[in-house]
């Protein structure tokens, strides 16, 4: 049948599946070690998969760590024990992999039709899936909590809920992240303001739910966890902070991970101080000609990052400030939002009437692809012998303690054996 005139395009189920399953596959290529041979990596390990076997899956559930509960890589810790030792990384990889694909599935659905028409949302997702300077994001469960936080606003921006599978789904999506990190803080004023300004009830229910699980976060920062911040020096000053906006974010979208921010030239300085105000009229732009949505999106991204830099979980070694290691260390975690709102601004700015703005949109695209081949696959994880431990563990006598080491360099994994059911 045809489509009415007006009516938006949908997609249908079989669509939906088909297109979250090629985004699981565009993301393994991307890495595909943490599948076909797949190993904890940091966090993971260490403390998700650790503390659920030493301790119980139903203990560690309400165990803060960094001062905020963090549910959706303990349970997925917990799914990891329903399988063989040796598989149990296989399971956290896979778990990330469906996280990280979901937003392509929502930015397609129906509902999110206020950000565009079909086309224009595919290339969302095209650019989400392919965006450079991600390395820690890519396949990681400590990291599918920001993806999750994205996953959140795209929910709360939707439209309206029109099955009972929307508000089971929509609900789920908001409680999981909002018991899985600090992220309930900043989308809880939004879906506020989105319920104040629509006027529609579902999206109090939203804001409420949200507003309640920032007050079960803040209990976990003040009172469960309050000490486990890293008490570094945080050494911020405009130099770095410059440094870090057009080397790591504006750079990084369009060059991939590079040493710029690091770099102490004062010809590099300048050229820093050239892009970061290039790349901030940019996003300005965006914000004040963009519908409500992606201005929301920007203004999310803007208390994302700033919150980062202003309590940011870096533990640098003596004489080093957190400031100072963060702009030497790309692609981690604090830059997936900025590096994603401004790679999003520029696809909008192909769209725009603006005489300068569409050229030069169309032009960074265009170099966004060196960044895009540059860092289309991490580099494999270094290879521990993750499996013979497993072996060497299972035949060991209760009690036994047990240390592996595990990437990045430094991390290990502590079990001690369970007596036999």
């Amino acid at each position: 049948m045809a489509r009415p005139e007006g009516q938006p395009a949908e997609l249908c189920g079989w669509q939906h599946g088909a297109i979250f399953l090629f985004a699981c596959c565009v993301l393994v290529t991307r890495r595909p070690d943490a599948i076909f041979h797949a190993q904890f990596y940091a966090e993971d390990g260490h403390v998700w998969f650790a503390d659920a076997y030493n301790l119980g899956w139903w203990h560690t559930l309400l165990r803060a760590q960094d001062g905020y509960l963090q549910t959706l890589s303990r349970l997925t810790a917990a799914l990891a024990l329903l399988a063989p030792l040796a598989l149990a990384p296989l399971v956290l990889n896979l778990t990330a992999l469906a996280v990280e694909a979901l937003p392509v599935s929502l930015l397609l659905s129906s509902r999110t039709t206020a950000w565009g028409s079909l086309r224009f949302r595919a290339l969302l997702a095209a650019v989400y899936l392919v965006l450079p300077n991600c390395r820690e994001m890519l396949l990681i469960v400590t990291s599918s909590q920001w993806i999750l936080a994205l996953c959140a606003f795209l929910v709360i921006t939707a439209s309206a809920q029109t099955t009972g599978a929307n508000r089971v789904f929509d609900y789920f999506v908001l409680l999981l992240c909002g018991l899985s990190g600090p992220f309930c803080f900043f989308l809880a004023p939004i879906a506020v303001l989105l319920a104040w300004r629509r006027g529609e009830a579902w999206r109090w229910i939203n804001a409420c739910l949200l507003a309640a699980l920032s007050l079960v976060q803040a209990y976990s920062l003040l009172v469960m966890d309050s000490g486990s911040r890293s008490h570094a020096p945080l050494g911020a000053s405009a130099g770095l902070f410059i440094r870090m906006l057009a080397g790591h974010i504006y750079f990084g979208a369009l060059l991939g991970g590079n040493g710029l921010s690091g770099n102490q030239s004062p010809d590099v300085l300048a050229v820093l101080i050239c892009v970061a105000i290039g790349g901030t009229a940019v996003v300005a732009f965006c914000f004040l000609k963009s519908a409500m949505e992606m201005r929301l999106f920007l203004v999310l991204t803007g208390l994302l990052l700033m919150a980062s830099l202003i309590s940011p979980a870096a533990y640098p070694p003596p004489g080093v400030s957190r400031w100072e290691l963060l702009a030497q260390v790309p692609g981690i975690r604090y830059w997936f939002f900025p590096t994603l709102a401004f790679a999003w601004c520029l696809l909008w700015g192909i769209r725009s009437r603006g005489e300068i703005l569409k050229p030069v949109s169309i032009l960074l695209l265009c170099l966004m692809c060196v960044g895009v081949v540059r860092d289309w696959r991490d580099a494999k994880l270094r290879d521990l012998h993750y499996t013979e431990f497993a072996q060497r563990f299972q035949a060991a006598p209760a009690g036994t303690l047990m240390t592996t080491a595990e990437n990045p360099d430094g991390w290990n994994i502590r079990l001690i054996k369970r007596r036999s059911r």
